[in-house]
């Protein structure tokens, strides 16, 4: 091919390429003058490069749709694994952007192959750089799986999300209403994170809450620094969110209900997520009981497991189980503070009463009245936080107003911890 047809060929493919909605998107994400795709030549339903996002290098794909409606084969796995190469062998995070309608069912087997190298690569990845998933389009089948092993999913609210055809959609951990937001919370997220495990992340500039905590519903609100904080979907009245403390990335665990279910196995995650890029966790922790003993199971191991800095606050039931896995010091909390009203018992004060009390239930005359009374008294006296100070077990007793505070001195006391682990592959996690 001669020059002069080599120049107009390669203008061509210029021109062809900018109306890519991949490389578009691409451009929304990284800051202005920064993307650099890589194997640009080569068509395979995928578009990958690198730039920065806010000044820090990311590398990033997304599923081409214009190209076999972005359908998965071998020459898009290679592709990506080489992306994921460059991330690893560079420390930076990755983005992934699904939009594809499946396999490339053409090449039979060897399309199944391409997505289990996809998602071995990913899976390969985990806890040593950053990975999100953003889903804006079709996100089914295998894809689901390889979304489904990054670290944080963002999904845009009529993307489809699911297993199998006829599933309920799958929960992202952030849901938005179009690209726009799709690619500002993906800034959000990967301002909270390092770009790597053997980074930290940067120290901001921070606004002091102008709201004091007054229930546990708005105690990580009005800990975090002003405007700073980031919640993901857990479930029930739990919640999880990135935020920051002192200008400080953490990781903010909200324990809230009667039964704690499947929000408690999201919770775990959320955990073992803040572990593996050092972030503090901080769990502001209500709860009576868990619902299932797998859900219990896999929070107890990853919040044992985790060698990060941990802080418990009960700000008002910790009950049984619920203290045994996230609530106190030996579950594997550095501090464990309590509000005035808490409840801290082995057993639900109105089950307690029925051992401990059982003289003074015989003796009710009007059981309306007085159980209530009797209950209310054993809480008050065998339950109460001072209680359980004089016996070792809480680090302080310290007003809601005091929560902040408390939190941002031992965050700072905490910031150098060190532990050491005994050498093994990784926890049997109950899964």
């Amino acid at each position: 091919m001669s020059k002069q047809k080599m120049e107009e060929w390669l203008t061509a493919t210029a021109s062809t390429d900018a109306l890519s909605p991949a490389r578009q998107l691409l451009t929304k994400l990284f800051d202005l003058g920064t993307f650099v795709e890589t194997d640009r030549l080569l068509a395979a339903g995928v578009v990958t490069g690198y730039g920065c996002v806010d000044g820090s290098p990311v590398y990033a794909y997304a599923q081409d749709h214009n190209v076999c409606c972005g359908a998965v084969g071998k020459a898009q796995a290679d592709k990506i694994r080489a992306l994921y190469a460059l991330a690893s062998e560079n420390g930076a995070p990755v983005v992934a952007v699904f939009d594809s309608d499946g396999a490339k069912l053409g090449e039979g087997v060897d399309a199944m192959n391409a997505l289990s190298e996809i998602l071995t690569a990913t899976t390969r990845l985990s806890g040593v750089v950053p990975m999100i998933a953003v889903i804006n389009g079709a996100c089914v089948g295998s894809a689901a799986m390889i979304a489904a092993a990054c670290d944080v999913v963002i999904k845009r609210e009529d993307a489809d999300y699911y297993l199998n055809p006829g599933d309920a959609a799958a929960t992202a951990d952030v849901t938005v209403e179009d690209e726009d937001a799709l690619f500002n919370a993906v800034h959000q997220v990967l301002s909270y994170l390092p770009s790597n495990n053997l980074e930290s992340t940067p120290i901001y500039e921070f606004d002091q809450p102008t709201a004091l905590p007054t229930d546990t519903a708005d105690a990580a609100a009005a800990v975090a620094d002003a405007d700073d904080l980031l919640e993901l979907t857990l479930g029930g009245d739990s919640k999880a969110a990135f935020a920051r403390i002192g200008g400080r990335a953490v990781g903010l665990l909200t324990l809230c209900g009667d039964k704690l279910g499947r929000e408690a196995a999201k919770a775990a995650r959320f955990v073992r997520l803040c572990d593996s890029f050092s972030l503090p966790v901080v769990t502001f922790v209500d709860a009576a009981a868990f619902g299932c003993v797998n859900c219990a199971s896999k929070l107890a191991t990853a919040y044992s497991e985790a060698t990060v800095a941990k802080i418990s606050v009960i700000t008002g039931r910790a009950y049984g189980t619920v203290y045994v896995a996230a609530a106190g010091k030996e579950a594997g909390a550095d501090a464990v503070l309590a509000w005035p009203n808490a409840t801290i018992s082995a057993l639900a004060p109105e089950a307690a009463v029925c051992l401990f009390r059982k003289e003074e239930l015989a003796a009710m005359t009007d059981p309306a009245k007085q159980r209530p009374q009797i209950i209310a008294d054993y809480a008050a006296t065998e339950c109460s936080p001072k209680a359980a100070a004089e016996n070792g077990w809480l680090t302080d007793v310290i007003l809601p107003a005091e929560t902040r505070g408390k939190v941002a001195a031992l965050l700072g006391m905490l910031e150098n911890k060190r532990v050491s682990t005994l050498p093994k592959k990784h926890v049997n996690i109950r899964l």
